[in-house]
């Protein structure tokens, strides 16, 4: 049996919406997962001590949980944790070392460079001697074993060591950055929704109308149509 965190109270959802707030359905087209496995990662176990993999500030909606930029960025490495055999149990106990040691609330939105070997997660720390290297979380001992070097650190970009911006290697043209849009992925140059470019061109069935209209590059119009089949596939 399993329960969510319990409820908070006086959600400012003018403010929250403004900074970007996600649903669950949002986060598994991102992580090409089901629903039901991103909420497992908000959920906790009853009678356990361990919190969620992720956490969210924001009430559920119509039963629904929803999550804030930083839990999106959140989902998207723990699906890569998951996807090379780490258990959500060993991820809930990183993350909840990391939140104590680093008194942040969403440790894997943080440009900690983490790695995983299947077995457990280590992050990229300088030494002594200057030299970067690997330190497991749970024990604080640097080490250098086999592990999976994650191209999606690439796709994030970092502003005061919390992520801020999210691209995606295969649509190089489109972020979601919850600064614009309301967080709704767009595609640079103009900053127009991906949802809006794809209407646009199922509509019309032009790519160059469609990108001078909205004042992007056609090879963006041809990204967001993209995304947009991958988002609803």
């Amino acid at each position: 049996m399993v329960m969510t965190m319990a409820p908070r109270a006086n959600t400012d959802w003018r403010s929250a919406i403004r900074n970007g707030v996600y649903p669950v359905s949002f986060a598994a087209k991102l992580t090409e997962t089901t629903n039901a496995r991103v909420a497992s990662w908000f959920r906790v176990r009853n009678g356990s001590s361990l919190a969620p993999a992720i956490v969210t500030p924001f009430d559920p909606i119509a039963g629904q949980i929803v999550m804030p930029f930083l839990a999106l960025v959140e989902a998207r490495f723990v699906a890569h944790f998951r996807k090379h055999g780490l258990s959500l149990q060993t991820i809930r106990k990183v993350a909840r070392k990391m939140r104590a040691d680093h008194d942040v609330a969403h440790p894997f939105a943080t440009d900690g460079r983490f790695r995983t070997d299947g077995k457990k997660v280590m992050m990229e720390m300088a030494s002594d001697d200057g030299e970067r290297r690997l330190i497991d979380i749970m024990t604080d001992e640097f080490g250098f074993p086999s592990v999976i070097e994650p191209s999606l650190f690439d796709t994030v970009i970092y502003a005061d060591d919390l992520a801020a911006r999210m691209t995606f290697a295969e649509f190089p043209s489109i972020v979601v950055d919850p600064l614009f849009a309301l967080g709704r992925p767009i595609v640079l140059p103009g900053y127009v929704p991906t949802e809006t470019l794809a209407a646009a061109y199922m509509a019309e069935g032009d790519v160059d109308a469609v990108a001078e209209w909205f004042g992007t590059e056609p090879s963006a119009v041809t990204q967001a149509v993209g995304f947009q089949q991958r988002l609803a596939a």
